[in-house]
């Protein structure tokens, strides 16, 4: 997969640079200004969306902004690799509470008002953040994957990708109380910056192997949407314990994204090969 003639590979780079400049400029600002404010994540989510639009008007001559946006992949989604998404990203999260809770970690329960309502309410969640995280996706792997994979590798730019979006994070992770909170900042940030560096290689992998960013959003979702469900069905022994366990921040979970990117970049190779077309 290539830029389709629009960026060559000195022009993929300076964009490259400005939607990252753009990103991280954003990303502290809000953790300054909202350091306590349960809305800052939030908030963060709209930020590489902003900052690819900002980018294409700026460096993009206007006959070439279209095909900028059309490379993004807002096609008519393909119903494979988004059923791979949505069930790979719950299965990775439910191994790892499913670990977490075979150490004595955490323990499952009955949610209140049982079953059926757990599963309606973690539907609507994946199917609303779905498109909610768009504004991550459009940013990670519908622009910047693309403009690393004009100057990359498919495999480096996955890692790449993914690493750029780990540092996103950090001002969240050190300047504010509302984002993954519980543990140690100089354990839980590290974990957090590996982890989601690993991650890139399957939301990337979604992305080349399908060619659309939506099996990559509600992949995005899907995760998002089960880590939300989880304090439902899920009851930790130590918040602290579980932080350094299980969810984004635990050593259980990185083990087995760390799998996950191991088997795509070895075995899946050839999926990632598109990206050097």
């Amino acid at each position: 997969m290539t830029l389709s003639g629009s960026s060559t590979r000195s022009s993929a780079l300076r964009e490259a640079g400005v939607f990252l400049a753009i990103c991280y400029a954003l990303a502290l600002a809000i953790a300054i200004a909202l350091p306590r404010a349960g809305i800052a994540p939030l908030i963060s989510i709209l930020v590489p969306v902003v900052a690819v639009t900002i980018t294409v008007l700026v460096m993009l001559p206007r006959g070439r902004r279209r095909a900028a946006w059309a490379e993004v992949g807002f096609g008519r989604p393909p119903w494979r690799p988004m059923v791979v998404g949505v069930v790979g990203s719950m299965a990775i999260l439910a191994l790892s509470y499913a670990i977490a809770a075979a150490v004595g970690v955490v323990r499952f329960v009955a949610p209140d008002g049982g079953i059926g309502g757990w599963l309606l309410e973690l539907v609507l969640t994946l199917v609303v953040f779905g498109v909610v995280l768009l504004g991550e996706e459009i940013g990670w792997r519908g622009f910047l994957l693309l403009r690393f994979a004009a100057v990359m590798s498919g495999r480096r730019a996955v890692l790449a990708a993914g690493a750029c979006q780990a540092a996103f994070h950090i001002p969240l992770l050190t300047l504010t109380t509302t984002y993954q909170a519980e543990g140690s900042r100089w354990i839980i940030v590290p974990m957090v910056m590996v982890t989601l560096t690993l991650a890139g290689v399957w939301y990337g992998w979604l992305r080349l192997w399908s060619g659309s960013i939506w099996p990559v959003s509600y992949a995005h979702s899907a995760f998002n949407s089960a880590l939300q469900g989880g304090p439902r069905v899920v009851v930790a022994t130590s918040p602290a314990a579980m932080a350094y366990t299980t969810t984004e921040t635990g050593i259980v979970t990185l083990l087995i994204v760390l799998v996950t990117a191991v088997y795509l970049l070895t075995r899946r190779a050839a999926d990632f090969r598109t990206a050097d077309r």
